[in-house]
């Protein structure tokens, strides 16, 4: 419970330094430049909204790509930076991926849940890389995992659409989760170096 209530601390004062540093925002810039794999993971997660937006209860091939394209970026770079992980770290995503595609096995966003949650799940095995765990790179691990939730929120928002009210709700929440996720993610990626 001691290192959940520490790592939750470290997530916060992640979080707390990466929005309120104004001196920052040019660093994530030249992050991107720096690294193109970031750059790639932002265009294609721009492309996976956009196609979420237009196509959220049948998922197009364009947007599972996108999704799977935006993490595989992302778990490129944390692998550069020696992101690995332990067999528990993989076990666990497993076991969340698993439960991903057997609630929606019957749903039209099966094959989506499948390849999306293999990918952003991925990078959260990697992103919680003790290795990571540097006060450079605090915050990685959380912004990814954030990234984790925001998918399962799209896939709550697709099981609600008919509930209008619920899905504004749920929409909200999922913007600002992926939105600090990522935010959280590439700036612990710009703070730390490709090995």
């Amino acid at each position: 419970m001691n290192d959940f209530l520490a790592r939750t601390q470290e997530g916060a004062a992640a979080l707390r330094r990466a929005v309120s540093d104004i001196s920052a925002r040019p660093q994530l810039i030249a992050s991107v430049r720096e690294e193109p794999a970031v750059g790639a993971a932002i265009l294609a997660g721009g492309i996976a909204q956009v196609e979420k937006a237009r196509t959220l209860t049948r998922p197009s091939v364009l947007g599972v790509a996108a999704v799977a394209a935006s993490h595989a970026a992302y778990a490129w770079s944390l692998y550069r930076r020696g992101a690995r992980n332990d067999a528990l770290g993989w076990g666990l995503r497993a076991a969340v991926w698993g439960a991903g595609v057997a609630a929606t096995r019957k749903e039209p966003t099966a094959a989506a849940v499948a390849v999306g949650g293999a990918a952003v799940l991925s990078t959260s095995a990697l992103a919680g890389d003790p290795a990571l765990r540097t006060d450079a790179g605090k915050g990685i691990g959380h912004g990814a995992n954030l990234l984790v939730a925001a998918e399962g929120l799209t896939a709550l928002r697709a099981a609600l659409k008919q509930r209008k009210h619920k899905v504004r709700l749920v929409r909200a929440a999922e913007a600002g989760t992926l939105i600090l996720g990522h935010l959280l993610l590439i700036d612990g990626l710009s703070r730390t170096r490709a090995r």
